[in-house]
């Protein structure tokens, strides 16, 4: 009868052991997720630097900034021109959180709504007006200009080659030199990642050369 009561008691332990086993092999990990972050609101500032949005929630727009891998899009996904986000366009901005500061990581820009109907229109966006800055000329270098905008206090570099144009505030060319140390300006200019190339300087208050005229006057000699 002793040897029963083992052989029950040894069985028992097993049983127990082999079912906390299996409980424990047939857990299933718990599946971790990110919620992606976003932003509604119309674009109030678009600066080589940044992007500002203003939504209704805060009366101070917010501020994010934009890397090589930010992406573009109109509400179907389409890949679109950056040129198309500007000043008074509605916009979802997807970012994340780095320190003190917000990353884009993408940005839809969407269609403006009519008010007096229901139907949806698109945003009347110029495809020859590129993004430009106002600022001040800080330093001129070999194929390069340095400008404050101001809206930052930090130099922005752009390129500069054959194919800049420098004209006047009525659209005449000028000559290069023209474009000096604390010369106003503004720069419309393309972006490639990082990098930014001027493709149009317009020289600002510009003195306009005035031409003289030599009047001749006859002189009729008495006979």
């Amino acid at each position: 009868m002793k040897t029963l009561i083992q052989n029950i008691s040894v069985a028992t332990i097993l049983g127990l052991v082999a079912v906390t086993a299996n409980l424990t092999y047939g857990q299933v990990p718990v599946e971790t997720r990110t919620t992606t972050i976003t932003s509604r609101g119309t674009v109030s500032q678009f600066t080589p630097s940044d992007i500002a949005v203003k939504v209704n929630t805060s009366q101070t727009p917010i501020h994010y900034t934009f890397t090589k891998t930010t992406t573009y899009v109109d509400e179907n996904g389409n890949p679109i021109s950056v040129e198309t986000v500007k000043t008074g366009v509605p916009v979802t901005v997807y970012y994340e959180k780095s320190g003190d500061g917000l990353v884009a990581d993408k940005i839809v820009v969407k269609k403006g709504v009519s008010t007096t109907t229901d139907e949806v229109v698109p945003v009347a966006v110029s495809p020859a007006a590129p993004p430009s800055a106002d600022g001040v000329i800080l330093g001129t270098g070999w194929n390069e200009i340095a400008v404050r905008t101001a809206t930052s206090d930090s130099r922005i570099h752009y390129n500069t080659g054959d194919s800049t144009a420098y004209v006047d505030e009525n659209g005449n060319p000028v000559p290069k030199n023209t474009v000096k140390e604390g010369t106003p300006v503004t720069i419309f200019y393309e972006r490639d990642g990082d990098s930014l190339t001027a493709t149009r300087i317009v020289v600002k208050n510009l003195v306009p050369v005035e031409r003289t005229t030599i009047k001749t006057e006859e002189t009729t000699v008495p006979q």
